[in-house]
């Protein structure tokens, strides 16, 4: 009698897929995370973001086009 019998082994032939399922609960929660709305402050601060990374491109495409010229 063999010891090892392998009859469960799929062997090359494996499984043509790989299901994952990811079930979500709290509905509720995910609806009021997007309900909300930012505060003055966080709108502000990204609108200050926005104009400093605006100016950054700016200074830097200038100094890029200088260095261009200068070589």
């Amino acid at each position: 009698m063999n010891a090892f019998s392998f009859d469960e082994d799929p062997g090359i032939d494996g499984p043509d897929y790989v299901a994952l399922v990811i079930e979500w609960e709290d509905e509720d929660e995910v609806t009021a995370v997007i309900n909300t709305t930012p505060s003055p402050i966080a709108t502000s601060a990204r609108t200050l973001a926005t104009a400093v990374g605006a100016l950054a491109a700016l200074a830097f495409a200038t100094w890029g086009i200088h260095r261009l010229r200068a070589a």
